[in-house]
């Protein structure tokens, strides 16, 4: 889009030349869902699988699986102009990395007044997250990358 003065000398106006983009709102979408899968495929997912807890050491049961089964997924709508991605795992207890657990859930469960002075287990397995710093990171780029993709038209 150009917006630029011209002089008329003649009749000593001034007059300004534009040209206007007509699909200005497909032209926004477009690069906003281009910036969102690619910021998503090239910057959050490696660094999702890099960060992943499962995989690391020779003791670990499930080498990689965690790691292998991130995977992304995008939805858009150009009538609203909604863009979403999902960072997901597919392992089946990527969850449970990101977030942390409890084995131990029947004591937990049960009133203090309950227990019978049993006292839980320290089992709680420590969360790691993985997959929301990964996000974190790198979703402001997307306004980035929108920006210079809508620049370069």
């Amino acid at each position: 889009m150009e917006l630029t003065t011209v002089v008329d000398t003649t009749k000593e106006d001034v007059g300004i030349k534009a040209s206007v983009a007509t699909n200005l709102k497909d032209l926004m979408h477009a690069a906003a869902v281009q910036a969102t899968q690619e910021v998503f495929v090239e910057q959050i997912l490696p660094d999702a699988k890099a960060g992943s807890p499962v995989g690391v050491g020779p003791d670990d049961p499930h080498p990689g699986r965690n790691r292998e089964s991130i995977d992304v997924s995008f939805k858009d709508n150009s009538e609203t102009g909604w863009v979403s991605a999902w960072l997901f795992t597919e392992s089946g207890y990527g969850w449970l990395l990101e977030h942390g657990t409890s084995h131990n859930r029947e004591l937990t469960k049960t009133p203090k007044k309950r227990r019978r002075g049993k006292v839980p287990e320290n089992d709680r397995t420590l969360a790691q997250p993985y997959l929301f710093p990964a996000i974190l990171r790198y979703v402001a780029g997307i306004a980035d990358r929108a920006r210079e993709i809508l620049e370069s038209l």
